[in-house]
């Protein structure tokens, strides 16, 4: 039917290679639950050290990840951060700061994890993405 709309965040979701695997019902349970926020250039969105309770999409804008003050990498829009801390259950790995006005999507660490449980193929592929991460600290 024409009328009926695809959920917002399904768009965005399906665009992060992290979460391809995932049935559609599962992509729309997690697009359910984005919650949107919004950041100004030079906000800290996460620092380094701290607990982590949320996993990020970038929707719009620019952010930099830095490890002890050094650049580790840019990301824009459809780039993700925020898995290690869910999912290693470690303190943030990295500061995130906003080099542009930005909109975020988040999903609750509950939620995010939820996710994975149900699926090996993505469980594999955000601990690949996880692990390459940590060694570029």
């Amino acid at each position: 039917d024409a009328s009926v709309s695809e959920p917002a965040g399904v768009a965005l979701l399906t665009g992060v290679p992290l979460f391809q695997p995932l049935r559609r019902p599962m992509v729309e349970q997690l697009a359910a639950k984005l919650e949107q926020r919004r950041v100004v250039a030079g906000d800290v969105v996460v620092r380094e050290g701290e607990v982590g309770d949320l996993f990020y999409v970038i929707e719009s804008g620019a952010l930099d990840a830095m490890h002890d003050g050094r650049l580790l990498t840019h990301m824009e829009a459809g780039d993700h951060f925020g898995e290690i801390a869910l999912l290693r259950d470690v303190p943030r790995t990295a500061t995130v700061v906003a080099k542009e006005d930005s909109v975020l999507q988040t999903i609750q660490r509950d939620d995010f994890l939820a996710a994975l449980t149900g699926d090996e193929e993505l469980r594999g592929r955000t601990e690949s993405v996880a692990a390459r991460r940590l060694a570029n600290t």
